[in-house]
């Protein structure tokens, strides 16, 4: 073999060796470019992930400051209600302290309250000297019934009145 077909015969193969280098280079390229657009995708997700994490955890933040302020205001407002249902309880039991309950007074058809109302005040009449007691208003509660007449609620426009009465019932027996 001559000099001159050893040297045809590398070029040959250096041409050969080249391309299939330039091929393996080229593929090579391909994927990193590929890994490289890969990259940036998930580094363009990992990042909009953690904006939305930060976002989250401001928002949870948020609402357990909204929370707090919750539980404290509802506690603000359970003890004003147990405060409004004490003054209640006291206001209904202080309206109840002129009202007085008699029993035994005969039943009338068709009787109004302002009947009533002269029938408790006659009650006293000739017990004791005491001036006109005067009441807001006299009914009757509970049901009807045949057998025994219902109570009788009296409402007197001034406590020491219904005193004064209570003393003379408890006197006269």
């Amino acid at each position: 073999m001559d000099l001159e077909a050893i040297k045809v015969l590398l070029d040959s193969q250096e041409r050969t060796f080249r391309t299939a280098t330039d091929l393996i280079v080229d593929q090579f390229k391909s994927r990193i470019q590929e890994a490289e657009v890969t990259i940036q995708d998930l580094t363009r997700s990992l990042e909009f992930s953690q904006a939305e994490v930060k976002d989250l955890q401001r928002e949870v933040k948020e609402l357990r400051k909204f929370e707090s302020e919750s539980k404290s205001t509802s506690e603000v407002l359970k003890a004003q209600i147990k405060d409004i249902e004490q003054r209640q309880n006291y206001q209904e039991d202080y309206s109840r302290r002129n009202n007085l309950r008699i029993r035994g007074i005969e039943e009338k058809p068709g009787e109004t309250w302002e009947e009533m109302a002269i029938s408790v005040s006659n009650l006293n009449e000739g017990k004791l000297p005491l001036p006109a007691v005067k009441l807001e208003r006299a009914h009757r509660t509970g049901t009807v019934s045949s057998s025994r007449s219902r109570v009788v609620i009296a409402r007197f426009e001034k406590f020491h009145e219904r005193e004064a009465v209570m003393f003379i019932d408890l006197v006269s027996f």
